[in-house]
């Protein structure tokens, strides 16, 4: 469910830095705010009524804190989220889930991220964990150098989850149907539901190999991330 023209102020408590080229913005969670995991937000600085952008949240609603991961660049959206400092204020003017983005776990689900696209992954297999769901879920995460988001947390986490699997598959250099083959020795395709994150382009090409081999459309949800 998506919740539209909100106006909630949330407090920056500090950046940090993922990887070399990956920055998260960690908020404190205001009182009462409750979301489900793989949920976006539209942020906005303070004073900005241009509307927000939209990041999936990276924190699941386990966690105390909320959290957006971002690849960084030169825009200005990414140059003041890099530099926000801590006590510094933004607003949610939008969140929630419109595309059915959840786990379910009587259903076995494959996670398909292109590069910062796992951010809402984390968040979903962060609550399952936390939660201690079943369900098998099986993780594929391709990045174009092996400087993947996360990974120590996920790696930790799979092994507490004793239904998970996570691939990981450097992509640089990889011709488009050698990837193809990649995907294909470790994409299950009885699987009941098919989450897909990541640029346009990627969610385009994935969603064509899920075709082709034999996925129903209906079964496959797409979360596609903007440069901004």
């Amino acid at each position: 469910m998506a919740h539209q023209l909100v106006d909630i102020e949330i407090t920056v408590k500090h950046v940090r830095a993922e990887t070399k080229q990956h920055l998260s913005v960690v908020f404190e969670r205001p009182r009462g705010f409750d979301y489900e995991p793989g949920d976006w937000v539209d942020l906005a600085f303070a004073g900005d009524l241009r509307g927000g952008r939209t990041y999936s949240l990276s924190s699941s609603p386990t966690e105390p804190d909320l959290m957006i991961t971002f690849k960084e660049g030169q825009s200005e959206i990414k140059r003041a989220l890099a530099a926000a400092a801590p006590g510094e204020s933004m607003r949610i003017t939008a969140f929630g889930n419109d595309y059915e983005f959840q786990l379910d776990e009587h259903r076995d689900s494959v996670l398909i991220a292109g590069g910062v696209g796992v951010a809402p992954f984390r968040s979903m297999l962060k609550e399952m964990l936390d939660a201690r769901r079943s369900g098998s879920v099986v993780l594929v995460y391709l990045n174009a150098t092996d400087d993947f988001l996360f990974k120590d947390e996920l790696d930790t986490w799979q092994v507490e989850l004793p239904e998970a699997r996570i691939h990981y598959l450097v992509t640089q250099g990889v011709k488009r149907k050698d990837r193809e083959r990649l995907l294909r020795d470790v994409i299950p395709d009885t699987a009941h539901h098919y989450y897909i994150a990541g640029a346009e382009g990627m969610i385009e090409s994935t969603e064509a190999l899920l075709d082709t081999m034999g996925v129903d459309h209906d079964d496959i949800r797409i979360d596609s991330f903007g440069g901004y």
